[in-house]
């Protein structure tokens, strides 16, 4: 029996002096919702998603996706987290945890924003900038942060979202494509029994 797939979406990076308010939240994840369900063709496990901001009440599972949203890169959970010097992406980071057994996921708020300043003003399209970089994330999530690993996000071609973003970052006035939904699709077909999420900051 096909079941709903979950996003819980962690607000560590409160609502950036207004800049990213419940408003803002709300369309984010909305947006991402739109994105989510358009990948689900096909996939036995899943026939809808559901994209919640995390208030502290539901227990995720490993079918569920969790993600923090941090003020920015000094706050990386997945820094605290890695055995070895790593680089940390631009406007996230995912990685598996060795010690936790669990992956972490988190975008950088301020960086999308706000273009890493935090005097600026918000960015064009912020929510959907927002959703484009979480989504971006949740596609290392399901399909390179673990082994096997299904694809390389990163050497996707044609992908809008499953891209190696350097020096072409994710923008607003984006969003996914058939290839980024072949690519989704191919890792939930892949990673039926889901992957432990890490769950140790989901304070609300």
């Amino acid at each position: 029996m096909a079941q709903t797939l979950n996003v819980y979406l962690v607000n560590k990076a409160g609502d950036l002096s207004g800049r990213f308010e419940e408003a803002h939240r709300k369309t984010c994840a909305d947006t991402l919702k739109t994105y989510l369900e358009a990948t689900l063709g096909g996939v036995a496990k899943y026939d809808k998603a559901a994209v919640t901001w995390f208030s502290g009440t539901t227990a995720p599972t490993d079918a569920d996706f969790v993600c923090y949203l941090l003020t920015s890169a000094s706050d990386s959970i997945v820094a605290t987290k890695a055995t070895k010097d790593i680089t940390l992406g631009l406007s996230g980071s995912t990685m598996l945890s060795v010690a936790d057994k669990a992956v972490v996921c988190e975008v950088y708020m301020r960086q999308i924003v706000q273009g890493g300043d935090q005097r600026a003003n918000a960015t064009t399209n912020r929510e959907t900038a927002v959703a484009n970089c979480i989504l971006h994330e949740l596609a290392h999530n399901l399909c390179d942060a673990t082994t096997p690993v299904v694809v390389d996000i990163h050497k996707v071609k044609g992908g809008v979202i499953c891209r190696e973003p350097d020096g072409n970052p994710l923008k607003g006035t984006e969003s996914p494509n058939a290839v980024d939904n072949t690519t989704f699709q191919t890792g939930f077909n892949r990673r039926v029994g889901g992957v432990k999420q890490y769950t140790g900051a989901m304070t609300p």
